[in-house]
């Protein structure tokens, strides 16, 4: 809807998601840009099997093995991929995603990661994964696959070290009995702050403009309406911002996540929407309505200068797998222990 370059998007997800995505991506049949949509065929016994080969992770969110594999974005994107944006699923921009790419070219020499990070906060049980949130994410994947960010029994076979063991012993302990790490909450952002905080110099934090959390249900004090309020009275009426990066600036919201919504696998379907009393109702539920409502065939322009291009990669290969190919090993196999 916002975008003002060309986009690829990469979607790893099973078969009913694809159909369901490309029959509304097919409605753009003359867009302002070119527009590339790859799909990644990823079953849960890939995912699993990926998880199996590193050997000590395991999530106890509800977003399960699926979601662990944010924590390999790098290994299942091709190398011809060198750089992504990641959002949840719950999330949708309300402005230019390509603002947000221009962060890359900032970036400083080492970093490889940047998310938004809330050192205000914190959670023991969570081992302060609070402080950050792997909602949206700014991924150098050339740099990750560079660095081999998470490990794999064929790495431990080459004797070629990865980087992730040692900052997740370092939060978590060495595994237990049963050879996974133990106490680890929040899926993979447990395992996204472990790293962080083990090697900060690959992090940068990302401006709370990107994520608009409904896990803080107040946004920040942000909402729709006054279009005539300034910068600085829209400033002193935000909150959560003390001690944090943006302390004594204004937020000014780019991305909208609805992260924190009980009661409904989709966040549209909150019943929280239909209160009218509910604060979070009246700062967003407009917005919420006008994307979830907005029509695919919006899309077309009326003097287009794009192409629609849409392919799909079938049997998913994972790093360690290309790894272990060049090596002239196999992976397929029982467990090995590290």
């Amino acid at each position: 809807m916002y975008t003002s370059k060309p986009v690829q998007f990469h979607v790893i997800c099973d078969e009913d998601a694809q159909a369901y995505l490309e029959k509304r991506f097919r409605l753009i049949t003359r867009p302002v840009h070119d527009v590339l949509l790859r799909f990644y065929r990823l079953s849960l016994d890939d995912m699993r099997g990926r998880i199996e080969r590193e050997g000590a992770i395991v999530s106890d969110h509800s977003a399960g093995t699926p979601g662990l594999m944010k924590l390999f974005i790098h290994e299942i994107l091709p190398e011809s991929v060198s750089r992504a944006i990641f959002i949840d699923t719950d999330a949708f921009f309300i402005t230019d995603p390509a603002l947000l790419w221009d962060r890359f070219s900032s970036f400083k020499p080492d970093t490889a990661i940047s998310m938004p990070s809330h050192p205000d906060q914190s959670s023991e049980e969570w081992h302060d994964a609070n402080r950050i949130c792997s909602c949206i994410m700014l991924l150098d994947l050339a740099r990750l696959r560079a660095l081999r960010l998470m490990d794999s029994r064929t790495y431990r076979a080459a004797g070629a070290p990865a980087l992730s063991p040692s900052a997740f012993e370092a939060m978590f302990g060495t595994p237990g009995d049963d050879g996974k790490y133990k106490g680890v909450k929040l899926g993979d952002q447990g395992y996204w702050w472990a790293i962080v905080l083990r090697m900060p110099k690959l992090f940068e934090h990302l401006s709370y403009d990107w994520e608009m959390s409904s896990c803080l249900m107040d946004m920040y004090g942000t909402a729709l309406g006054d279009d005539a309020r300034g910068l600085e009275e829209e400033g002193r009426r935000q909150m959560h911002t003390l001690d944090t990066p943006h302390e004594g600036e204004t937020v000014l919201p780019k991305m909208l996540h609805f992260n924190c919504l009980d009661g409904t696998p989709h966040y549209y379907e909150w019943e929280g929407w239909s209160d009218p009393q509910n604060s979070l109702t009246q700062r967003w539920h407009p917005a919420v309505q006008y994307h979830v409502g907005f029509k695919w065939v919006w899309l077309n322009a009326h003097r287009p200068m794009g192409t629609l291009t849409i392919e799909t990669e079938e049997k998913v290969v994972f790093a360690d797998e290309l790894f272990a190919q060049r090596q002239g090993r196999n992976v397929v196999g029982s467990r090995e222990e590290s």
